[in-house]
């Protein structure tokens, strides 16, 4: 048997350990953040070819948010959503429109009186943005990321802000993400017995793990193998919705115990931390 040359050996020993095939720089990869700001949502899709935003917590979380986004070396978002405009979706919106270059940002089609909304629209006045306000479905492409944003089927009744949040499903490697907003009540319901294709491999659940009359209809329709819930410890997820996933057993992940992370890899999703 021949021996290892010793200069090959040393190698061996020093790199061996940590070398992994499978990972490698240049595979493309897509990275899903659920930021822990409490009980309010802020995430982030990031691809090679697209930094995408979903919402911006609070207004206390801007500046936090920011700081998030460039520690991840986010400079510039390709696009932006904003689900619907309740203070714990747009709250932090206006300052991180004003710190960083965005190319694209989508609202629902509806309008509100609130401090929060018209902090939004000074900072869109101000933005380089396309802005745009949906009345119909939206499809986007990123790469390997295929994106479209659902309008609510509910007609705007000038109370509830959540009936009227926008839905984003994102296609990537074969996997499938659905996000859900603060979607309940008849939007949830016409969701869940509608048309649309709810089947996904990672659930945002809606409206921070409250639970709904159609909570347990979403699950086992949607079929996930991860659930994100943006909840607080403060305010954290009904025991109701987490008894009703033990049905499918996903793996559960709550921005109560801090940020979420995901990688998805040539199609397997891994979390991290």
């Amino acid at each position: 048997m021949k021996r290892i040359p010793i200069i090959l050996l040393v190698l061996l020993l020093l790199f061996g350990c940590t070398y992994d095939p499978t990972e490698s720089e240049d595979t493309e990869k897509l990275d899903i953040y659920a930021f822990s700001i409490g009980k309010a949502d802020a995430l982030l899709l990031r691809t090679s070819d697209a930094a995408i935003m979903i919402d911006t917590g609070e207004h206390g979380d801007g500046d936090k948010l920011v700081a998030k986004l460039k520690e991840l070396g986010v400079e510039k978002l390709d696009l932006m959503v904003l689900t619907h405009f309740d203070k714990d979706h747009i709250g932090g919106a206006d300052t991180i429109i004003e710190a960083l270059s965005i190319d694209r940002i989508v609202l629902p089609g509806y309008e509100k009186d609130s401090k929060q909304y018209a902090q939004l629209l000074a900072a869109l006045a101000q933005a380089s943005a396309e802005i745009s306000y949906l009345s119909q479905d939206l499809a986007l492409t990123y790469g390997e990321l295929e994106l479209t944003i659902w309008v609510s089927p509910v007609p705007f009744d000038g109370k509830s802000d959540n009936e009227q949040s926008l839905i984003t499903k994102v296609l990537y490697q074969g996997k499938s993400y659905l996000f859900m907003g603060d979607a309940e009540g008849k939007e949830l319901e016409k969701l869940v017995f509608g048309t649309r294709n709810l089947t996904c491999d990672v659930l945002k659940l809606p409206h921070h793990g409250v639970y709904d009359a159609n909570t347990l209809a979403l699950i086992t329709t949607s079929m996930p193998s991860h659930v994100i819930i943006c909840d607080s410890e403060k305010n954290p997820a009904d025991a109701e919705t987490i008894q009703a996933m033990a049905l499918i057993d996903p793996i559960i992940l709550q921005t109560k115990n801090g940020d979420v992370h995901l990688t998805i890899s040539e199609g397997v999703i891994k979390v991290d931390g």
